[in-house]
């Protein structure tokens, strides 16, 4: 057998043993991993039980809570929604199915308040925003960013635009099931969405057209509306308590410092209730495919020859509600967070094939750059479309960490391509559309082997002599 036909037969069987995983995982019996649900208790229970059989040893250095570090969390359910728009001093009719309000607290209002039209612009001078509803249109990579942007900027409210009914009908349904945020933290916020024949009859048919082309114009200005509204949104409360995996390969030398690799288990559980096809948002790439490349690299580097440094594995919850397990790893964390030397995300790994570009997803951001420019050369691979991967900086695990001071980044083929992930985006992202069946994961079996690499160089003190704990 030729060296070639070695490395596509490795590949190959690297390959099955991630759809094994994700077969298992982003099954309907695991209710799409929804945090403190029987999908958690599954999803966890199976990771462990692969991780303790691969050799790992608890990671939490917490004798009260060996290898499920807690994470609790305050649960919003909404229960009211009220939108009041008027113009001209004269109310617009505008109908329960076109309109939803969201509270993260148990109650939100604002009360005739000036509605502006930003479109998706997220900069404005100091005060703009102050006491105002802003209105975003929802369709664009960095929509999520810009509604933190808002609330930074002072927006009592933010209403993003949504094409139709039936649109608004979906996110209110995955709503419904409540928000999550981290016990003790958070502000009380008031959010919605409004269906885009709604905001045509209250800004007026035309000008609506003219705004929604023009807002995705390059030197767009936010427009008045002239229209004011009343908000109220009222949630019931409740806690709930989750986990965050952790796991560690112990080094020869764990005092020169660690490595962390991560990925985030949880999904949104069945977020179609009313559905008489599919209810379950099962999360096969996202993010199924992320902790199968994690306990498979966990056993690649196992089996190998030892390491110097600790390699921590973490698994964990609340991603898709605000990277809160990521956060809560980092109030508690099982070792000095100034003594991991680099941490590698593993998310939505699943979707390009075989020698696709490589993204690196916080490129610039960390002194790591140059070795994993290298690594990715030295594994046969081409660097990928940094400048598209950096729009979802701020919506992955490594953000939190890079925010807490740890040198985090995400090394993906799936992000090298714009074509191959707005494919997945458009079809199949956070909908019960994203299946194991028929996934493609020949660029994840070789990221699986990259980040081998990737982990084993930097687990060496002599080939990153980085100083920790100082």
């Amino acid at each position: 057998m030729t060296p070639a036909s070695q490395t596509a037969s490795a590949e190959s069987k690297d390959e099955a043993a991630l759809a094994r995983h994700i077969g298992t995982l982003a099954s309907d019996a695991f209710e799409g991993r929804r945090p403190g649900t029987p999908g958690e208790a599954k999803t966890l229970s199976y990771l462990a039980r692969e991780w303790q059989s691969i050799g790992l040893r608890s990671g939490t250095n917490d004798p009260a809570n060996p290898w499920f570090a807690p994470v609790r969390l305050n649960l919003a359910k909404p229960e009211v929604s009220t939108a009041n728009f008027r113009r001209n001093r004269r109310y617009v009719e505008v109908c329960e199915d076109e309109v939803r309000i969201f509270t993260s607290g148990l109650r939100g209002l604002t009360s005739d308040a000036r509605v502006l039209f930003v479109g998706q612009t997220a900069e404005f001078p100091a005060g703009a925003l102050a006491g105002r509803v802003a209105v975003m249109l929802a369709d664009h990579a960095g929509s999520l960013e810009q509604r933190q942007a808002l609330f930074d900027g002072g927006a009592v409210a933010v209403l993003s635009v949504v094409a139709d009914k039936p649109a608004l009908a979906q996110i209110a349904e995955m709503r419904n099931e409540g928000a999550y945020r981290l016990d003790g933290e958070g502000e009380d916020r008031l959010d919605g969405f409004v269906s885009a024949g709604a905001m045509a009859r209250i800004v007026g048919p035309e000008r609506w057209r003219r705004w929604q082309s023009a807002a995705k114009s390059p030197g767009f200005r936010p427009q008045q509306t002239g229209a004011t509204v009343t908000l109220e949104a009222v949630s019931a409360p409740a806690d709930v308590l989750t986990h965050n995996l952790i796991a560690r390969l112990p080094g020869k030398d764990p005092e020169k410092g660690a490595v962390l690799v991560l990925a985030h288990w949880d999904h949104f559980g069945i977020c179609a209730p009313q559905s008489p096809t599919d209810q379950i948002c099962n999360g096969a790439i996202d993010n199924a495919s992320g902790l199968a490349v994690l306990t498979e690299l966990a056993r690649k580097l196992a089996s190998g020859p030892p390491l110097e440094r600790d390699v921590y594995f973490l698994a964990t919850t609340a991603e898709e509600w605000g990277l809160l397990g990521a956060r809560a790893f980092l109030r508690d964390p099982p070792v000095p967070l100034d003594t991991i030397v680099a941490a590698f995300n593993l998310d939505t790994v699943a979707g390009a094939p075989r020698d696709a570009p490589v993204a690196v997803i916080g490129k610039g951001m960390t002194p790591l750059d140059d070795v994993i420019a290298s690594l990715i050369v030295k594994a046969g691979r081409q660097p990928g479309n940094d400048d598209f991967a950096s729009e979802y900086l701020k919506r992955q695990d490594g953000w939190a960490l890079l925010q807490g001071g740890v040198p985090a980044v995400m090394v993906t083929s799936a992000f090298g391509d714009s074509a191959v992930l707005r494919d997945y985006i458009d079809q199949h992202y956070h909908s019960p559309s994203d299946e194991a069946e028929g996934l493609e994961l020949g660029g994840a079996a070789q990221d699986l082997l990259l980040h081998e690499a990737l982990v084993r160089h930097f687990a060496d003190p002599d080939q990153w002599p980085v100083a920790t704990g100082d």
